[in-house]
């Protein structure tokens, strides 16, 4: 097994790997969706002409969307990510609200 390919597709926290792109991510949730940086846990996979972008969520962050954009993409912080973000939050919103139920029942 090549070591190389190994250690690029390891996970690694966005807030350190692209700090400007977890920004824009974490202000548009809280802003648009009241979801908050600790409800969340962003990784980055780097791959050969971007990263793919994953966002976990919901009780035990056991739920995840994830997406990969091109370096220029990432730069620009075009239409793509702010639609991934867009999705990412909508689909957050459910899973907490029905977490939320869950914890409740009696």
């Amino acid at each position: 097994m090549n070591t190389e390919h190994t250690t690029t597709k390891r996970e690694q926290p966005l807030r350190l790997v692209l700090p400007n792109l977890y920004q824009t991510i974490t202000d548009i949730l809280e802003k648009q969706h009241n979801i908050h940086p600790y409800d969340l846990q962003v990784k980055a996979i780097p791959e050969s002409s971007g990263y793919t972008i994953i966002v976990y969520f919901g009780d035990s962050f056991n739920h995840q969307k994830y997406q990969t954009f091109s370096n220029e993409a990432i730069q620009s912080i075009d239409s793509e990510i702010v639609s991934f973000i867009e999705e990412t939050g909508n689909a957050c919103k459910e899973v907490m609200i029905a977490d939320y139920f869950k914890m409740m029942r009696p």
